[in-house]
């Protein structure tokens, strides 16, 4: 059992990292709207008229998600008519109240966005940034149902031209701006791809590699690090359990690597995790007896699903099954 939650846990945590995708990760910003020139109106008919205001403030509201104490990461640009210009900051706002979804309803979010937008960048803006909304929830349902992910180093080329070109026909011309850094980091991984293939000798490669680490943007150059500590955190943080640490120094590395905001993220994360497995095993304990009393199968199943309403909310009882399910086998 400890096993099966083990490896729910590592894929929990890890999956938020990605592969190839670049993550997103808020800094402090104001939220105030900049403006230049140059902006295409992206105005859709569908959602000219704005929804009611939200009853509370936006940021009333988002202290009571997991978002609270956050910023918003990025401001609005707009043209001196007051219509938004995309650019990657625009998709890290979008992805940043995008995060509360299974925490609020869709139309809450959407309405935090329209409310928030207005506030500090007018109603022109506020449209746009809607009908860009629309485009951008179509464009990650598109990227979840295909196949655009790189699964070994031979095939990443397809894939990211693939992926170029899904975004290509949703955002238009928006689609580089709106990717700007996510294209960066994909041509990055390319050229890393192309040194560490080369029959360069180990010195030439570990040369090429320092030149192009230089050439990468301070924010993407600390965005890359962060991924890569990210992608191998449970293995550090075995090694520095293995070497007598506690939750003090792992909270020190977390700090160290990926900033406060994120380490006081992490380990809530490691705490609640904590919790739920002590529930899950004190479930457990009861289950086996209800399994080993011997009783109809009819019978068996009513009690089993009595103790998980019991004991469980009903988004949770179904996360129960599927972990009953996986140890189906090893009980038998």
């Amino acid at each position: 059992m400890q096993r099966h939650l083990a490896l729910l846990a590592t894929v929990t945590l890890l999956a938020a990292a990605g592969f190839w995708g670049l993550q997103q990760i808020p800094a402090p910003a104001h939220g105030k709207a900049r403006q230049t020139a140059g902006a295409i109106p992206k105005n859709d008919p569908a959602h000219s008229n704005p929804a009611p205001l939200s009853p509370l403030p936006v940021t009333e509201t988002l202290d009571n998600t997991s978002l609270a104490g956050t910023t918003v990461p990025a401001d609005l640009v707009m043209d001196g008519d007051g219509q938004l210009i995309v650019n990657s900051g625009t998709r890290a706002i979008l992805e940043y109240f995008l995060s509360l979804s299974g925490e609020l309803p869709d139309e809450q979010i959407r309405q935090l966005i329209r409310q928030w937008a207005e506030e500090n960048a007018g109603p022109r803006a506020a449209s746009d940034l809607l009908a860009l909304l629309d485009r951008y929830n179509a464009y990650r349902q598109r990227f979840a149902s295909g196949d655009y992910a790189a699964s070994s180093e031979a095939d990443i080329t397809d894939k990211l031209r693939q992926r170029q070109q899904l975004r290509e026909g949703i955002f238009g011309a928006d689609a580089t701006a709106l990717f700007a850094d996510e294209n960066r980091y994909d041509q990055f991984s390319l050229q890393r791809r192309e040194i560490l293939a080369s029959d360069m000798s180990e010195t030439e490669k570990k040369q090429a590699m320092q030149t192009l680490y230089a050439s990468l943007p301070e924010q993407l150059a600390v965005q890359y690090r962060q991924q890569h500590a990210l992608r191998h955190l449970q293995q550090t943080e075995q090694a520095i359990q293995e070497t007598g640490g506690n939750s003090a120094d792992r909270f020190a590395y977390h700090q160290q690597t990926f900033g406060d905001e994120a380490a006081l993220r992490l380990q809530s994360l490691a705490q609640q995790r904590q919790q739920w497995q002590q529930r899950y095993q004190d479930y457990a304990a009861q289950r086996d007896r209800i399994l080993a009393a011997g009783l109809p199968d009819k019978d068996k199943q009513q009690q089993l699903q009595q103790l998980r309403a019991t004991l469980f909310e009903e988004t949770e009882q179904r996360r129960v099954a599927a972990l009953d399910r996986l140890e189906e086998p090893t009980r038998e």
